[in-house]
């Protein structure tokens, strides 16, 4: 079995903690029930199934399982129907997070980003993928590769402030932010370039307390100092990058499957922006990455319920609110 020395350490950690209560939406799917099952018994989560109780049952019949040791709240027959209950018990204070099962993105996430009853918080929802690379030498943090197709500067900042609140909670000290791009420099034929360079101004005023910023800079210089030298490039966060902010949803895709693909290495994510962490697994995803993204979110929630202030790198620039940005 492949190791994943990164994810181990944060299993570690979750296992310490008390077990999540999430309520796993319309779970008609055997994998949906096999991951409420064995977070059960990992004791990660304290799992409510949520949907049609009838058919929630005959499909785990059908499925050799036994899930009569699970809550489940019955609801009509309907997705929608599903989150609708699923949100009411976040905004109950019943459930600390959401799993997605049998049902579409977008008949999940309309409920949860409705204007009027949803969970939106203060910014927009965005997708984190955690990167667990053999024989790379520290995890990695990918945004965002699943929901922001062609994000604005302003929605930028929304994506690198989230994802940096996991990077804080998934215990990365002043993690360091590599603004990924085309090119290295600002060029007026790759906008992405000039929205870097903006975002990295915006963190020298303080946007982003606590982290390193640095960008544009090329997918190769992000992860490999040699890279970096070879172009004659000058940068602190080269081959020590714990965040990589695409420019778009299609770029951090590119990345994400090549990174994956090369080295057979485990990518989990969540969506955030939201008042709990959704899970959002696909179809295709193995029970190791269900798994993988449930203890993110776990320690998401313990962040939140146990947050102080960011502390203030010792190298950071006086002035600029605890934000550190590369010279």
């Amino acid at each position: 079995m492949t190791s994943r020395p990164h994810l181990q350490k944060l299993v570690e950690r979750a296992r310490l903690l008390p077990a999540l209560r999430v309520a796993v939406v319309f779970p008609l799917d055997r994998d949906s029930l096999q991951l409420a099952l064995s977070g059960a018994f990992a004791g990660y989560l304290a799992p409510t199934l949520v949907g049609p109780e009838e058919r929630i049952r005959d499909a785990a019949n059908r499925a050799g399982l036994d899930i009569s040791r699970l809550a489940i709240m019955d609801t009509p027959d309907e997705p929608r129907a599903a989150t609708e209950r699923a949100v009411s018990l976040v905004r109950d204070g019943n459930v600390g997070a959401i799993i997605r099962g049998s049902l579409a993105h977008e008949e999940l996430l309309a409920p949860i980003a409705d204007p009027a009853t949803g969970l939106r918080g203060d910014r927009r929802l965005s997708h984190a993928t955690f990167l667990d690379l053999p024989n790379y030498p520290r995890p990695l943090l990918l945004a965002d590769a699943s929901l922001n197709v062609a994000p604005n500067l302003a929605a930028k900042k929304d994506i690198l402030e989230n994802t940096l609140e996991l990077a804080f909670a998934l215990g990365m000290v002043a993690p360091n932010v590599a603004l990924l791009a085309a090119k290295s420099t600002v060029a007026p034929a790759f906008p992405s370039t000039s929205e870097a360079a903006a975002l990295r101004s915006m963190a020298l005023q303080g946007a982003f307390p606590g982290a390193l910023v640095e960008g544009p800079l090329t997918p190769d210089v992000a992860l490999s100092a040699d890279a970096a030298r070879l172009h004659g490039l000058k940068s602190q966060v080269a081959g020590q990058a714990d965040v990589l902010l695409a420019p778009t949803m299609e770029a951090a895709a590119m990345v994400l499957r090549t990174l994956t693909g090369i080295t057979g290495g485990l990518a989990a994510g969540l969506v955030l922006g939201a008042r709990v962490p959704i899970v959002m697994p696909s179809p295709r995803d193995a029970m190791e990455v269900r798994i993988a993204s449930c203890v993110l979110a776990s320690l998401a929630v313990n962040a939140v319920a146990n947050a102080k202030p960011v502390a203030v790198a010792a190298n950071a620039p006086a002035g600029d609110g605890g934000a550190r940005v590369a010279a």
